[in-house]
C-alpha cells in the first residue's frame, strides 16, 4: 500500500484534502452470496485518502441512493468508489445521484464485482474476495488522483440529413419532419424506395402485398410532405463538422447543394452478395440464379417454363466469414409460395441447413407446404451440387431425414446468398467517421445500450445499413432513428461526454503524429503547427495521448498517472500470481460483462483497468507492469477490425508488436503479453482467454 499512501499524500500537498467514500453492494446475493462485502467494506476503511464505506444490499435502490446522497454531504466526500455491477448499465445512474449530490460526476469510479467476481469465482469465496479486495483498492487509487471534468453543452438544430432514400429512410424522414423539423432525404439513385425496388412482393403477418405499391404510397407520403428535402441521383460530396454543426456538400443531378445540418441517420440499406463464378454452376448456366434475380424474372413474367425449380438457402453465409442472413429462409419461402401460385402442377424443392424463422413466419411455412413445397435438409458439411447433363441440371443432395442421396432435376435453380452494406457505404464510414464491421455493415454503439447509434453523437443508424432485416423491421427502425436524433433538435442542445484530450502546449514539440493519427479529426493545426482539440469532436480513445512521444496528452478521466496508479495498486501484492489486464469499454469488456451473465467461471487471477480503447494503453504502462512483476499482461479490444473507433484496434495491434521488441531488448519474455479482440456477445472468448493464460503463463497454484 506504500505507493498508493505516496500518490495519496502528493494529491494532498497540491489540493484540498482528499476524502473518498467507498459503497459496496451486495446487490442482494448476487454478490453477497460468493463474496464476503462486510470483509470488503472494512478493507476499504483502512485505505488510503477513504474516510467512509458503507455496505448496501441494493445500491442502485431509489432509498439506498438517497442515503448515498447524505453519505456524500455529511461526510464531506469529494471523491466515491462505488462496488456493485457493471458501469456499462448503472454508471450514468450513479454519476447522476453523485451530481445531485453537489459532486462533480467525474469523481466518481466505478468497480465492477459482481461480473468480474463473484459471477465467475462462485466456487472459490475466499479467492473472490481478495479479488474484489485488490479491484476496490485498485478504484480507491485511481480515485485519488481524479479531476473535474464537465460535460461539453451544443447547440442543436432542426435539420436532419438521412443518408438513403429506402423504406428505412423515407420512414425516418417521414418521423422527423411530422415533428417539424427538416428532413433533407439522399438517395444516389433516381428513384426512392431502395432493395424493395427490385422485389416483387412482401408478407407481412398474414397478407402478401405487391412491393411497388408499397413504395408508391411511402413516396407519395415523402413528396407531399412540405418539411421534408429529396435529393435523387446524389453522392456526398463533404462533411466537416460534429452534432449541431454540420456542413454538408452534395453533388444532386449534377448541381450543388450545400447544407447546415444538425443530426444525421445513416439509412444506406443493402445489396446482395454476388455467388463466386461458378459455385452451384452460377455465371456457367443462365438458370442459376439468385432470390433478387428470380424477384425480376417474377417480375417480367419470365417463368411461364420452368416446371422443375430447387432453391437452395445458406448460399455464402452462416460459415465461418459470415453470419446467418437473417432473411433467407423467410425469403425462400415466400417465394416458393409464389411459384407454385403461379402454377400450382410446378415442382418446388427447398434445400435448407435448417430454418430459421420466427413465430408469426410459421404460418407462411405452412402454407408454403400445404401447396406441396418440398422441404429437404441437408447437413452443414455437405451442400448440394449442381451438375450440368444432357437432360438439362440436376442437383445431388443428401437428405438428413431419409439418409441418402437423392438427385432432383431442375429447369431452373434459385441461390439464397447472404447480404452486405451498399456499395456506398465505404465512402459514407469515411465522411462520417463511423465504424463497419467484418460483414460490411456500420456498427452501432451497442447492440443492446445503443442499437440505433454510432459512438458519435447525433449520428444514428437504422435499417438494412445495420444487418439485413425484414422491412417491417427496417421501417421500425427508420422511426427509432427518427426519434433518437430528434432528442437534441427537440431540446436544442446536446451535453456530450467530457472525457477528451487535453493538450499541454508547453511540452509539444509540433510533431503532428496526434492529428494524424485521431480517428475524428478531432485535432486541428494552425498556422504555427501548434495543435489544438476540438473537443465537441472528440471521443476520448486515446490513441493520441498513447502515442504522443512528449507525453503532452491527458485523457480526462484516463490519464497516465490515474491509470499507472491502478497497475500498481493491482501489483502491489503477489503481482506473479495476476493478471494485468486493459479493458476497452466498448466490445471487450461487454465480453467480460457477458461471462459474468453467464456465469462462466474462470480463474481469479485477473486484474482488470478499463480504458475506453485498446489504443489508449501506452507501452510505458506495460513496462511498468512487468517491472513490478505480472504474472502477465492482456490488452483486449473490440473484435478485429470493427472498432467503435474506427482505427483504434489497428493502432492497438502495432503498438503492442513494438511493445514486445521493446520488452525482449530488456530481457523480459515478451510471451507473457497477450492481445485478444472480444466481441461484446462473446463471454466464452473471453472466459477461455483466461483460462488459457493461466495455464500457458503456469499461474495456476
Amino acid at each position: 500500500m506504500d505507493n498508493l499512501k505516496k500518490k495519496y499524500s502528493i494529491v494532498n500537498s497540491q489540493s484540498s484534502i482528499v476524502r473518498v467514500g467507498v459503497f459496496v453492494c451486495d446487490c442482494g446475493s448476487n454478490i453477497a452470496g460468493v463474496v464476503d462485502v462486510p470483509a470488503v467494506v472494512e478493507y476499504s476503511k483502512g485505505l488510503p485518502g477513504v474516510v467512509f464505506a458503507d455496505e448496501g444490499k441494493w445500491s442502485c435502490s431509489v432509498d439506498a441512493l438517497a442515503d448515498m446522497q447524505e453519505s456524500i454531504k455529511e461526510q464531506n466526500l469529494n471523491r466515491v468508489v462505488i462496488a456493485s455491477c457493471t458501469p456499462r448499465t448503472h454508471e450514468p445512474l450513479f454519476k447522476q445521484t453523485v451530481k445531485e449530490a453537489g459532486l462533480n460526476p467525474y469523481l466518481l469510479e466505478f468497480v465492477s464485482i459482481r461480473e468480474q467476481v463473484s459471477w465467475v469465482h462462485m466456487g472459490v469465496p475466499e479467492e473472490a474476495t481478495q479479488k474484489a479486495k485488490d479491484l476496490v483498492k485498485m478504484g480507491v487509487a485511481k480515485a485519488i488522483l481524479l479531476e473535474e471534468g464537465e460535460e461539453i453543452r451544443l447547440p442543436v438544430g432542426k435539420d436532419c440529413l438521412i443518408i438513403g432514400g429506402g423504406m428505412a429512410g423515407m420512414s425516418a424522414a417521414l418521423n422527423i419532419a411530422d415533428q417539424g423539423f427538416n428532413a433533407y432525404l439522399v438517395e444516389k439513385s433516381d428513384a426512392l424506395g431502395g432493395i424493395l425496388n427490385q422485389v416483387l412482393t412482401v408478407t407481412h403477418d398474414h397478407i402478401k402485398m405487391p412491393a411497388a405499391n408499397i413504395v408508391k404510397a411511402k413516396r407519395e407520403l415523402v413528396d407531399a410532405h412540405p418539411n421534408i428535402h429529396v435529393y435523387t441521383n446524389a453522392e456526398i460530396a463533404s462533411v466537416e463538422g460534429y452534432i449541431g454543426n454540420y456542413k454538408v456538400v452534395l453533388n444532386a443531378n449534377g448541381d450543388q447543394a450545400d447544407l447546415n445540418i444538425s443530426t444525421v441517420i445513416v439509412a444506406t440499406g443493402m445489396r446482395q452478395i454476388e455467388p463466386e463464378k461458378g459455385a452451384f454452376q452460377y455465371g456457367n448456366d443462365p438458370r442459376v440464379v439468385t432470390q433478387l434475380q428470380l424477384e425480376g424474372m417474377l417480375k417480367r413474367g419470365e417463368l411461364s417454363d420452368a416446371k422443375d425449380v430447387v432453391i437452395i438457402n445458406c448460399v455464402g453465409s452462416k460459415n465461418e466469414e459470415r453470419g446467418c442472413c437473417s432473411i433467407g429462409c423467410h425469403v425462400s419461402v415466400k417465394n416458393a409460395q409464389i411459384l407454385k401460385a403461379l402454377n400450382k402442377d410446378r415442382n418446388v424443392h427447398i434445400l435448407y441447413r435448417d430454418l430459421s424463422m420466427v413465430k408469426n413466419e410459421q404460418i407462411h411455412l405452412q402454407g408454403a407446404k400445404g401447396t406441396g413445397v418440398k422441404f429437404i435438409r441437408f447437413p452443414d458439411s455437405r451442400y448440394p451440387e449442381v451438375a450440368q447433363g444432357e437432360a438439362g441440371l440436376s442437383v445431388n443432395v443428401h437428405d438428413i431425414l431419409l439418409g441418402r442421396e437423392i438427385e432432383i432435376p431442375a429447369d431452373l435453380i434459385v441461390l439464397t446468398v447472404g447480404f452486405t452494406g451498399d456499395e456506398t457505404m465505404d465512402d459514407v464510414r469515411g465522411l462520417l467517421k463511423v465504424s463497419a464491421n467484418s460483414e460490411g455493415f456500420f456498427q452501432e454503439r451497442h447492440i443492446k445500450l445503443g442499437p440505433l447509434d454510432f459512438p458519435a453523437d447525433g449520428v444514428s443508424l437504422c435499417g438494412c445499413a445495420k444487418n439485413p432485416k425484414t422491412l417491417k423491421e427496417s421501417c421500425e427502425e427508420g422511426i427509432g432513428a427518427a426519434m433518437r436524433t430528434s432528442i437534441p433538435m427537440k431540446n436544442g442542445f446536446i451535453e456530450a461526454d467530457g472525457i477528451v484530450a487535453e493538450i499541454d502546449l508547453s511540452l509539444c514539440n509540433s510533431c503532428s503524429i496526434c492529428w494524424k493519427r485521431c480517428p475524428y479529426g478531432a485535432i486541428k493545426v494552425g498556422e504555427d503547427k501548434r495543435p489544438e482539440v476540438i473537443k465537441a469532436l472528440c471521443k476520448g480513445c486515446g490513441l493520441c495521448a498513447a502515442d504522443c512521444p512528449k507525453e503532452c496528452i491527458t485523457i480526462v478521466h484516463y490519464t497516465d498517472e490515474q491509470l499507472l496508479a491502478q497497475v500498481e495498486a493491482a501489483l502491489e501484492e503477489n503481482p506473479d500470481k495476476k493478471i494485468l489486464g486493459f479493458v476497452c469499454h466498448w466490445c471487450a469488456l461487454g465480453g467480460v460483462d457477458m461471462a459474468g451473465v453467464s456465469r462462466l467461471q474462470y480463474p481469479t487471477n485477473g486484474r482488470l483497468i478499463r480504458v475506453m480503447c485498446s489504443a489508449r494503453v501506452p507501452i510505458k504502462l506495460i513496462e511498468r507492469a512487468y517491472e513490478l512483476g505480472a504474472g502477465g499482461v492482456l490488452v483486449a479490444g473490440c473484435e478485429f477490425p470493427t472498432c467503435h473507433y474506427i482505427t483504434g484496434n489497428y493502432a492497438c495491434e502495432s503498438r503492442i508488436k513494438r511493445a514486445k521488441k521493446k520488452l525482449a531488448k530488456k530481457g523480459y519474455d515478451a510471451d507473457n503479453l497477450w492481445l485478444t479482440w472480444c466481441s461484446a456477445a462473446d463471454g466464452p472468448k473471453f472466459a477461455n482467454v483466461m483460462r488459457d493464460m493461466v495455464k500457458e503463463l503456469g499461474l495456476s497454484k
